[in-house]
């Protein structure tokens, strides 16, 4: 689990890595909420637990997550 976060701005624009592919981009997150919203590469928004990241990469701009693309849902 992530415990400390930057701002969700910094993070639009990061791609989304699931253990078995991409996801998608980071459109916007909110972390009040414990979500990060990210445009899947399908074009459709898919909301995601701020749970779910298991690391972020800030120099490969890359956020990686530690659940299967099939648990990710739009």
């Amino acid at each position: 689990m992530i415990t400390r976060m930057r701002p969700a701005g910094v993070l639009v624009g990061y791609a989304v890595q699931a253990v078995d592919g991409l996801v998608g981009t980071i459109d916007r997150g909110t972390y009040d909420r414990g979500r990060l919203v990210v445009m899947a590469v399908t074009g459709e928004p898919v909301t995601l637990p701020v749970d779910a990241v298991q690391r972020i990469d800030h120099p490969g701009r890359t956020v990686y997550l530690g659940v299967p693309r099939a648990s990710v849902k739009a």
